[in-house]
């Protein structure tokens, strides 16, 4: 019997272990499996940053016209309190008995109200 090792094929150069070339195949494959799995999460991770960045952009500009339009919206309930109080106070200079019996009349319908 002859030793496997030594065996020479026709073009002379030993022959190939299947099992090595498989091996190495497959460890190229994986390899390249990994790079590719890596480069597609680098491209999601700059996609997810890229939208959370606009949804921030969004988010801040949404956020500063829902301030804007509160400022407003005080800014006219307090100018509509003001002018109330001003003429409540009118009223009550003008007409100090029918204003306080409008007052206890307000307070005793609340009385009632809250009684029950």
């Amino acid at each position: 019997m002859s030793d496997s090792t030594n065996i020479e094929t026709p073009f002379g150069a030993p022959p190939a272990d299947p099992f090595a070339a498989a091996k190495s195949s497959a460890i190229k494959a994986a390899e390249d499996l990994r790079a590719a799995a890596a480069a597609k999460a680098h491209e999601i991770r700059q996609v997810a940053e890229q939208r959370a960045s606009q949804f921030t952009s969004v988010a801040g500009d949404k956020a500063a016209e829902i301030k804007d339009y509160a400022d407003k919206a005080w800014d006219e309930a307090s100018g509509q309190m003001k002018n109330f109080t001003a003429e409540t106070e009118k009223f009550a200079r003008e007409k100090p008995l029918q204003a306080l019996l409008a007052a206890f009349g307000v307070g005793f319908l609340a009385g009632v109200i809250f009684r029950r």
